[in-house]
């Protein structure tokens, strides 16, 4: 477990002399003593480094291909995008969502896709027609409540031209602050003294 925690070099140092990411990395090789098949990590990237927390994420990606099941409590949504396949998010005590991640987002976020094209009336005519919700952006596109690939079915049934589809990504932190606005204890002032 040393070796695969990377912790190598540091076997014969005391424990009370590591850092927070040696500490760590200890931790998560002790939670594997015992070859668990469920695997409960707390905060597991709190002090790693960048290649600590490469290792980390390898290394639950190599666990669950095993077949263990691997639970993360975190609220580093950045890094749950990157390693978790399936959400359970708890404000207040109340389970507020239990869900894959792809469903989560589709479900708290505005799905869209921005369109440019220089027949922008034709190609809002034609979408609104299929009833599909057209918003104009400021710079000249569109916002079209679709997938791309339905709108790209509908711009070449009616040959409009079109130079750009581009489908709108949305993190997952942006999905967890829209579920959760309502479910937090505190809520800090942004610089320009507005709340969010």
């Amino acid at each position: 477990m040393i070796e695969l925690a990377g912790l190598r070099s540091a076997v014969r140092r005391r424990a009370g002399t590591f850092s927070l990411g040696m500490s760590q990395r200890l931790g998560i090789a002790a939670a594997l003593l015992g070859d668990p098949a469920v695997l409960v990590l707390d905060e597991p990237v709190n002090g790693l480094d960048p290649e600590g927390v490469l290792w980390l994420r390898h290394l639950m990606r190599d666990l669950a291909a095993q077949g263990r099941t691997v639970f993360v409590s975190s609220h580093l949504m950045s890094e749950a995008a990157l390693t978790v396949d399936h959400l359970v998010i708890i404000g207040r005590g109340r389970l507020l969502a239990d869900t894959s991640m792809s469903e989560f987002i589709d479900r708290y976020t505005d799905v869209g896709v921005r369109v440019r094209t220089p027949e922008p009336r034709r190609l809002r005519d034609v979408l609104v027609g299929a009833g599909i919700t057209v918003t104009d952006c400021s710079d000249g596109s569109l916002k079209v409540a679709a997938a791309a690939e339905r709108i790209g079915e509908l711009v070449a049934a009616h040959a409009v031209t079109v130079h750009e589809v581009t489908r709108k990504t949305v993190s997952l932190e942006e999905a967890f602050m829209r579920l959760t606005a309502a479910a937090v204890e505190y809520r800090a002032e942004s610089p320009g003294g507005v709340r969010r």
